[in-house]
């Protein structure tokens, strides 16, 4: 177990930290969060309360409150979209 972990049964809580990641990484940072918020639905209301409280917590530029993160939530997983589909490939004639 890492140190400074909890153990494994212990419930989910805030962290008081934040990720800080180079310039290259935030394009991950960005797909992780839309993979959770387009999963929002499935996880329980704790778990969407806990991660609201922790988008709060973490320290960013643009500050949030939890009325804020909470209504983003609702609204982008109510227009996502369906990806693009891909280009057909075109043979190529010789």
């Amino acid at each position: 177990m890492r140190r400074g972990a909890p153990p494994p049964d212990a419930p989910p809580r805030v962290a008081a930290r934040t990720l800080r990641v180079r310039p290259a990484q935030e394009h991950l940072v960005r797909r992780l969060g839309q993979a959770l918020v387009l999963q929002w639905d499935a996880l329980s209301d704790e778990m969407q309360d806990l991660l609201i409280d922790q988008a709060v917590t973490v320290d960013d530029p643009g500050g949030a409150t939890a009325e804020e993160v909470e209504s983003f939530v609702r609204t982008v997983t109510t227009m996502a979209l369906k990806p693009k589909p891909q280009a057909e490939e075109t043979p190529l004639v010789e």
